[in-house]
Order: structure tokens, then sequence, then C-alpha cells
């Protein structure tokens, strides 16, 4: 995959006015960075509605339609090629897997919404374990998986390892997801105390579960309300691993355009050396009526791992 801020249609400067229906700007990119032999992380897009599929870098800009719009963020694992290949897999059959889906409804509820967006990473899940199976040097391939689900003015987010979404508002912001890690279960097994300082533990980066490593997988859900003027932001751990939280909220709560912020946090784990492959799916929500911008409510739709 290219490292590059290409975009996939011309940007559109400024914000379309309020109208009620949820609109967003969005662009994903990555980076090798500066460590990495090869870029094993990949990045997806699709518009449920206009049965789009983009596969990154992309720029996207319009507004939500009726069955809403993926967004996906996967870094692979199992070294060289192999990883990359777990990746792309994961990216490619995913929203091919949830389009498929929604093509033979005629709409979904909340609930229903889970359940087709875990299926569809399910599906990806058994794909990517046969396809270890059948080639010996990718024995063990796996990847992460995280996809935020944009319908109306809501969203829905499905994790698998460590990828992670945050939701960005007022300069203040939310994460969406859990890392599920080793040293996170020793933690909620009461293991390793909560408040003692982890950012170079290594147990950190053992994740409990990847697609393509195990037939069982657990998807986790979660949901949360969009207000006009939310960011959305979901990454690989190249960025958070590298750079701090405070810095990554500066960043995307600024005043800058979209792919100003989005290179100001590549170039800011580069800065931080660059350890890992960087991506990262940058939105910025419109649309929506104007509202007192409360906290964000994460609610959870389905047990942590």
């Amino acid at each position: 995959m290219p490292d590059t801020f290409a975009s996939s249609q011309p940007a559109q400067q400024g914000q379309r006015p309020t109208t009620g229906e949820t609109e967003i700007a969005v662009l994903g990119v990555t980076d090798q960075g500066r460590v990495r032999k090869n870029n094993e992380d990949n990045l997806a897009a699709c518009d449920l509605s206009s049965e789009e599929i983009l596969a990154g870098p992309f720029e996207i800009r319009r507004a939500v339609g009726s069955w809403g719009l993926l967004l996906l963020v996967a870094d692979g694992m199992g070294g060289q090629a192999c990883g990359e290949l777990a990746s792309h897999m994961c990216s490619d059959l995913t929203p091919a897997r949830l389009l498929d889906s929604v093509r033979r409804r005629q709409t979904a509820n909340g609930e229903e919404m889970g359940s087709l967006l875990a299926e569809a990473l399910e599906s990806a899940n058994r794909s990517i374990l046969e396809a270890s199976r059948n080639q010996p040097g990718c024995k063990g391939m796996g990847t992460t998986a995280t996809a935020v689900w944009v319908r109306g003015s809501s969203i829905l987010v499905a994790q698998v390892g460590d990828s992670r979404a945050y939701l960005i508002r007022s300069g203040q912001m939310a994460q969406l997801t859990r890392d599920q890690t080793f040293l996170n279960y020793l933690m909620d097994m009461g293991a390793v105390d909560a408040g003692i300082e982890i950012r170079d533990d290594p147990r950190r980066s053992i994740l409990v579960q990847a697609l393509g490593t195990s037939e069982q997988l657990n998807v986790v859900l979660t949901r949360a309300e969009l207000q006009n003027g939310d960011r959305l932001l979901v990454a690989s751990d190249g960025l958070y691993g590298a750079v701090a939280a405070d810095r990554i909220r500066e960043i995307t709560s600024g005043n800058a355009d979209l792919e100003t912020r989005c290179r100001s946090l590549v170039e800011a784990a580069n800065h931080e050396g660059g350890p890992d492959n960087i991506t990262l799916i940058v939105a910025d929500i419109s649309g929506l009526p104007a509202d007192n911008a409360g906290p964000v409510h994460v609610e959870a739709l389905s047990p942590q791992v």
C-alpha cells in the first residue's frame, strides 16, 4: 500500500450548512513509519448506500445515506508479507460481507446492525484463518480490526485487538474502545494495579485475540450518539503508542483543516521515532441540528474481552 496522502476524489473546502442530515468529511492515511521494513496496516471505507468500497488512502465528503458509512483500520501481524496479507484480507472482506448483508435487508435496528457487523468480521476471521492454514509460511498471521459504522446520528464501533476509535467533542477526547491486551486482562483479574504507569509495560502489546488466529472470536461492540461538530479518529497503535493522548487530542481538536490534522498526527508519531506503521482515519461530522455539547456517553453492547 502506498504511503501517501493522495485522495480518491477532490477536496471541497468548508463545511456545508446544518441541514439535519448527517454529513461527513473523511480522510484516511497510512505511513510506514521509520523502523518497519514494510507496512502491515490497511484501511478501508464503504458507503453502504451507494455500495462504494474504497481502499486507503482515501478522502470522502458526502451526506451519510440511509445505510451509512463504514470506516475500518486493520493492523496486521505475522511478519513481512503475512501480516500485510491478513490486514488486507480484513479490509477487503469485512466491508464486502457487510455490504452483501445490507443488500438483502430493507432496514436494520441498532441490535441488528451489531449482529451484521460482528458477522462480517467473523466471516473475515474464518477466511484469514483458512489462508494461514493453507500457506505454511503465513502460519499464525493475524490482524486487528476496528470498524466504525456511522449511520444517522449514531455510531456503532466493533473492535478485535488494539486498534482504537475515539470521539472528539468540544476539545475533549473519549476513547470508544478498550485495548484487548494481556495487560488489560491482568488488570481485570486484579493481578496488576490499574493505577501504575503502564506505557512501557511490554504486556500492553500482547493481544488476547486477533482476526485469523482462532476459530473463536469475540467482537466487542459499543455505540455512541453524535452531535454536530463531533470528530472521529480510528487509528492503529503506531499512532497512540508513540504519541501522548494529550498531543493527539490537541491535534484532532484543533482548527486546522482535515489534511493538516492527519499530516500532523503522522508527523508527531514519526517525530517520536516512528517505531511502527501509522494508520489513521479522521472524520468530521456536520449537518446535525446544533446542540449543547454534552459529554460523550459510550454504551457497551457486548462484554469486554
